[in-house]
C-alpha cells in the first residue's frame, strides 16, 4: 500500500497478537527526513520503512513552535511525494502514544497532545484485523 500509514506501536505483532509486520527498513524520523531532503534518488523502488520517532520529536519542540515545525515537516514530506509515488514506496508512521482522530487528528503522548493533522491532514480511518491504521496518500493534503 503505497503512501503512509500512520498507527500505534503497540499494533505491532511484536507486541499484538495477530498485529501488523513492520516495514522491512527501520529508520528513525529525523533520519527520514535527511533521506527525504537529500532527495529520493537513494531510495530503492518497492522499499519499504517503519519509521519512529515523530513523537519525539514533536514533544521535544517547544509547545508555541509544534506549529511551525509540523509544517516544515509537512512540506519535506510533500516535496517528496512524486518520487515516492513513483518508486512504488511503504511507509509505516509508529507513534508511542495514543491517536486520536476527531475534528482534528493529533498524538496523545506524555501528557501532551502533539499535532498531527498539519503533517498529514485527515488521513482516512482502515482496521486491519480490528486495528486502527490511519492512511493517507504521499501528496498529502495543503
Amino acid at each position: 500500500m503505497r503512501g503512509y500509514q500512520i498507527f500505534e506501536q503497540r499494533y505491532l505483532n511484536v507486541y499484538h497478537e495477530d498485529g501488523i509486520v513492520p516495514c522491512e527498513i527501520k529508520i528513525g524520523f529525523l533520519d527520514f527526513l535527511r533521506e527525504l531532503k537529500g532527495g529520493a534518488d537513494g531510495i530503492k523502488a518497492n522499499s519499504s520503512f517503519m519509521v519512529e520517532g515523530i513523537d519525539e520529536v514533536l514533544y521535544q519542540a517547544d509547545a508555541n513552535e509544534r506549529q511551525d515545525i509540523s509544517r516544515t515537516i509537512h512540506k519535506i514530506l510533500q516535496s517528496a511525494a512524486q518520487p515516492l509515488h513513483q518508486k512504488n514506496i511503504q511507509v509505516q508512521i509508529i507513534c508511542k502514544g495514543k491517536l486520536v482522530k476527531g475534528a482534528n487528528f493529533w498524538l496523545e503522548y506524555r501528557g501532551e497532545k502533539l499535532p498531527l493533522d498539519v503533517i498529514f491532514g485527515t488521513p482516512n480511518r482502515i482496521d486491519i484485523r480490528q486495528i486502527p491504521v490511519y492512511s493517507t496518500g504521499f501528496n498529502l493534503s495543503s
